[in-house]
């Protein structure tokens, strides 16, 4: 049996990377798009709970890349989640940049403002609950992310500034790419389940089952089964 010089399992287990599995498949996957997704102004309900009036606002007239307000989760796995990592949510032309992001749990995201007017970063998610008070341009704040679950973060000043991150304990977790397209590798075979949380749409799911060897392949549709 081939061994790890000391040096590099002190590698692996300080980097929380898994070690290759025996017995692990691969999971390749596509995600449709079944229906329009409208822009709905979900942020009326934050506003509404902390009693203040929404300011008005103009719906966005981009088009949208659907599958990069989707984050693919595959969950029940034995395995850790991935190290915490510090990410950055800029607020830049009075909006979220990125507008939704995935990080492991114990993850920290920066909300640094960028504009020339004050903004006020909030969320009222169960997962974490948190007001960073109103600060100008050229400060930040930081939060930190103890708890897997889906936060919303709005602007207190804008109504129109909606960002997500999704916080998990799953160690596989991905972006589709712009075809709709993911994978994950060197998965240990198993039964899962894959997670499709999409910031209008909400959550999709399906069960995987991972090979011993070789790969297995899903879809996946957002937000209804698509039709025979």
């Amino acid at each position: 049996m081939k061994l790890l010089r000391p040096d590099a399992a002190f590698l692996i287990l300080a980097l929380n990377i898994p070690a290759p599995s025996a017995t692990a498949g691969d999971v390749t996957g596509h995600a449709f798009v079944t229906k329009r997704l409208t822009k709905r102004i979900l942020s009326s309900v934050a506003y509404n709970l902390r009693g203040t009036a929404a300011p008005a606002t103009s719906l966005d007239t981009e088009p949208v890349n659907e599958f990069d307000r989707m984050v693919m989760i595959l969950e029940d796995g034995k395995l850790p989640p991935k190290p915490p990592v510090t990410v950055v949510l800029n607020q830049q032309g009075s909006r979220f940049d990125p507008e939704l992001i995935a990080v492991p749990t114990g993850s920290t995201v920066q909300f640094p403002n960028l504009d020339p007017i004050f903004h006020n970063v909030f969320s009222l998610s169960k997962a974490r609950k948190f007001d960073l008070g109103y600060y100008p341009r050229g400060q930040s704040r930081s939060v930190k992310f103890d708890q897997a679950g889906v936060v919303q973060v709005y602007c207190h000043i804008h109504a129109n500034m909606y960002a997500a991150i999704v916080v998990t304990d799953s160690p596989w977790f991905t972006k589709p790419g712009a075809d709709g397209n993911f994978s994950f590798s060197n998965v240990p075979a198993g039964r899962y389940r894959l997670v499709v949380w999409h910031k209008i749409a909400g959550y999709r799911k399906v069960e995987v089952v991972v090979p011993e060897t070789g790969s297995v392949d899903v879809k996946i549709s957002v937000p209804v089964d698509m039709e025979p």
